[in-house]
């Protein structure tokens, strides 16, 4: 069995940015890959962004 993610558009829409951002090769697999992964934590860090604010 493999996994398999099914993106929505959000995350298609933040994997392109980051590789028009880096000027990144889409026909690159490790490269794509790195970007999706950019994206992922990315989004990530903004949706947490609201929730968990510290003040130092």
């Amino acid at each position: 069995m493999a996994n398999i993610i099914i993106k929505s558009e959000q995350r298609k829409a933040d994997e392109r940015q980051v590789m028009k951002a880096y000027g990144i090769n889409p026909k690159d697999p490790a490269m794509r890959e790195a970007a999706e992964v950019a994206a992922a934590r990315s989004r990530e860090v903004l949706n947490r962004q609201g929730k968990e604010r510290r003040y130092y």
